[in-house]
C-alpha cells in the first residue's frame, strides 16, 4: 500500500418516511417506532442533511465509504426502496460496503421486501476471488440478487492492503429493545478471519453497527455479545473498529496483541442537530503503511488519522469540525 487509502464512515440515516406505510405500520413495535418518528424522529433526521454529506463527500475526493447500518426507521418495505435511492446517489456498490443495523431488522421482513433491496452494497467478495486461507473463513455470498443473511456473515472486502470486516449484530427484538447479537459462529469465523488477515500483513477494519465497549450502551439497547466480541478482538487483533448505533461520537479502545485496538462510533450523518453532540457528522480516515525503522512499532505497520466533517446548519454544507486531525498508532 504505497498510496495511503481514504474511507469515510457513515451511519444511522434515518432518512426514510413513513407516510404512506399503511397497513404494514400495524404491528406493536412498528407501531411504537410510528410514534416516535411522527413526536421526534422526522424532525431530527432531514434527507437534505445527508445529502449534503454526500456532496462534501465527493468534492473531497473521497471514493470508498463504509456504511454501519440504520438507513430505515421501522422496516417497511418502501424504506427499504428509498434507502436503495440513498444508496446510489452515494456510490456504486463496488466504492460502498453496508452492514445493517437493527432499525433495518425492526421486525422479521422476507428478504426479497427488505435487505435483498440492498444486496449489491451488502455483500463481500467471492470466495473464488480470495486467497484459499481467507475464503476458507467466510460463507460464499447468495445469489447475485440476495443480500447475505445474518448465517452468511462476517463480510469481506479487501482493496490493496486494506481488509473491511463487516459483521452483523442485525436481529429482530422485542418492543422497547434495541440490541443486537452475533451468534457463535459468526465469532468464531471472525477470529479465524481476523488472525488470516493479520498474518498476511493487511490493515484490518471491522464494522459492525451495535457499539463494541459495553460502557457506551445500556442493556435493552446493547450487543448480548460484546463481550464474546471483545474477547475476540483482544486475542485476534484489529486496526481499527468502526460502529453508529449512539448518533453521538464516540471513542474508545481495547487491548489487542498488538497494541490498543480503537473503536470509534461516529453520529447520524443526517440529524439536523437536535442537540449540539448529535448534529451529523461523518469521519474521514487516512491509512498509510509504515516504513523502515517505523514498520516494527509494538503499536502496528499502520499508522491512522482520522478527520471529523459536520453539518454547518447556516450554510447547509458540511465542514471541518476541528482542524486538528486525530491520530492513533494502530
Amino acid at each position: 500500500m504505497s498510496e495511503p487509502i481514504r474511507f469515510a464512515h457513515l451511519s444511522d440515516w434515518h432518512a426514510t418516511t413513513l407516510v404512506g406505510g399503511g397497513r404494514g405500520l400495524l404491528r406493536p413495535k412498528r407501531l411504537s417506532g410510528w410514534a416516535s418518528w411522527a413526536l421526534r424522529r422526522r424532525h431530527h433526521h432531514d434527507p437534505a442533511v445527508l445529502r449534503a454529506a454526500f456532496r462534501d463527500l465527493r468534492a473531497r475526493g473521497v471514493r470508498r465509504v463504509l456504511v454501519t447500518g440504520d438507513l430505515t426507521h421501522v422496516s417497511l418495505p418502501q424504506e427499504f426502496r428509498a434507502a436503495r435511492g440513498h444508496l446510489a446517489e452515494l456510490g456504486e456498490p463496488e466504492a460502498v460496503f453496508l452492514v445493517p443495523g437493527n432499525h433495518d431488522c425492526y421486525v422479521p421482513v422476507p428478504a426479497a421486501e427488505s435487505w435483498d433491496e440492498w444486496a449489491a452494497y451488502l455483500r463481500g467478495q467471492s470466495r473464488d476471488t480470495l486467497a484459499p486461507a481467507l475464503a476458507a473463513c467466510v460463507v460464499d455470498p447468495p445469489a447475485r440478487d440476495r443480500a447475505p443473511r445474518h448465517a452468511d456473515y462476517p463480510t469481506l472486502r479487501v482493496e490493496g492492503r486494506l481488509a473491511v470486516v463487516g459483521l452483523c449484530s442485525a436481529v429482530p427484538t422485542p418492543i422497547f429493545r434495541a440490541g443486537g447479537r452475533l451468534g457463535s459462529a459468526q465469532l468464531e469465523r471472525l477470529e479465524r478471519l481476523l488472525v488470516e488477515l493479520g498474518r498476511i500483513g493487511l490493515c484490518r477494519v471491522v464494522l459492525v453497527h451495535h457499539p463494541v465497549i459495553e460502557a457506551m450502551e445500556p442493556p435493552r439497547r446493547r450487543l448480548e455479545d460484546g463481550a464474546a466480541l471483545r474477547s475476540v478482538l483482544e486475542r485476534a487483533g484489529a486496526s481499527l473498529v468502526l460502529h453508529g448505533h449512539k448518533h453521538r461520537r464516540r471513542v474508545g479502545f481495547l487491548a489487542g496483541p498488538d497494541g490498543p485496538i480503537p473503536v470509534i462510533g461516529v453520529p447520524s450523518s443526517s440529524e439536523v442537530g437536535s442537540r449540539p453532540e448529535k448534529r451529523a457528522r461523518y469521519h474521514v480516515y487516512t491509512v498509510e503503511e509504515r516504513k523502515g525503522d517505523d514498520a516494527g512499532s509494538p503499536s502496528g505497520r499502520f499508522r491512522i488519522a482520522a478527520e471529523v466533517r459536520g453539518y454547518d446548519a447556516a450554510s447547509g454544507e458540511f465542514v471541518a469540525v476541528d482542524e486538528r486531525s486525530e491520530e492513533r498508532r494502530v
